[in-house]
């Protein structure tokens, strides 16, 4: 069960830290989703390839158990790092070895496979594959986040660009925000878009990511309650539910944003992204760390497409665009927000 405001909570508010209160106190002083496809299949011998079937069962060719895990070789590892980067773009190095065996290990097991090779054949020639890949990238990628994380592009938000939105032609207002992880993000942008705007003017927010299990999380609009920490209190006081019963010690977010918001899975190095018309604003923060300068360019580039005449980007502020800005017709207007400029 879910109900409104945060009348139980309040005594957690004298614990939250100085640098949250400050956060909120800037913030609170300016102041149709998609289901997504559950892609956790289970896997079976049947439908894999003849290299890989006779290692299920969990066990080796010997028919001895490998509990632990297998060791991951050097060679294998570099096979695994072209295909992560072929298929997401993403970069690893060598040096990452010991994170990407660790991560993967859980998926060898679970497959019952006896070897980082034998795993690396499911990925090449399984009926299965293509799903499989989704969840090994899954297992790679940091989907760390939070609500309202880096404020200052939120008070900027609000400041220096809604304004000029509230009178401009646009019917509605379209944002993006790629690279959602979990949610925190989208849900962030949407309860600052309904407060500016009431009911003045009609918005939608379309929020993107590579992994399938990050958007289960964030299409249920779920969290746990020290995870509200970062939102200003007023705000999570009028957008989000309070969980009882079953739901006790979790949230919300509440139907009339939750609906504002679509959520899709979207690989930023394909070919085809399906982005329904152009919007005014792209959020794609502390995703641009993990591509290398040419992949950068080339979503950098996509992404201007998709912008309207007068758009913004906004990235991470450990990220930069390496003078690809101006080259692509970009304008910095602040540290790690860009203008598009005809």
């Amino acid at each position: 069960m879910w109900g409104r405001g945060l009348e139980h909570h309040r005594a957690n508010r004298a614990e939250a830290s100085t640098d949250v209160n400050e956060r909120n106190s800037s913030l609170g002083a300016q102041i149709t989703a998609s289901p997504v496809v559950n892609h956790d299949h289970a896997f079976g011998p049947a439908s894999c390839g003849e290299p890989v079937r006779q290692w299920y069962a969990g066990g080796s060719a010997t028919g001895r158990k490998n509990p632990g895990g297998p060791n991951l070789k050097d060679s294998e590892a570099r096979d695994l790092i072209a295909l992560i980067y072929e298929h997401s773009g993403i970069v690893l190095t060598l040096d990452k070895k010991h994170l990407i065996s660790s991560r993967l290990n859980k998926r060898v097991r679970k497959l019952g496979l006896r070897s980082f090779r034998t795993y690396l054949d499911y990925l090449r020639y399984s009926p299965e594959r293509d799903i499989e890949m989704v969840s090994m990238i899954d297992e790679i990628t940091t989907n760390k986040t939070e609500f309202f994380r880096e404020h200052q592009h939120f008070d900027f938000l609000i400041s220096n660009i809604l304004p000029g939105l509230v009178t401009s032609e646009w019917s509605t207002l379209s944002f993006w925000c790629a690279g959602c992880s979990t949610g925190e993000e989208p849900y962030s942008l949407a309860m600052v878009l309904a407060e500016y705007f009431g009911t003045t003017r009609n918005f939608t927010i379309f929020a993107t990511d590579l992994s399938t299990q990050a958007l289960r999380t964030a299409y249920r609009a779920i969290y746990a309650n020290d995870l509200g920490a970062s939102i200003p209190f007023g705000l999570r006081q009028k957008y989000t539910l309070t969980g009882h019963g079953s739901q006790t010690g979790k949230f919300r977010i509440a139907p009339e944003l939750r609906g504002r918001v679509t959520f899709d899975q979207l690989n930023l190095i394909a070919s085809d992204w399906k982005i329904p018309g152009t919007v005014n604003i792209v959020f794609c923060r502390n995703t641009m760390i993990y591509f290398d300068q040419k992949t950068r360019g080339e979503i950098i580039a996509r992404f201007r497409r998709h912008l309207k005449s007068d758009g913004y980007l906004f990235i991470g502020h450990s990220e930069s665009l390496g003078g690809l800005e101006r080259k692509l017709g970009f304008v910095q207007v602040k540290p790690t927000v860009y203008a598009l400029r005809q």
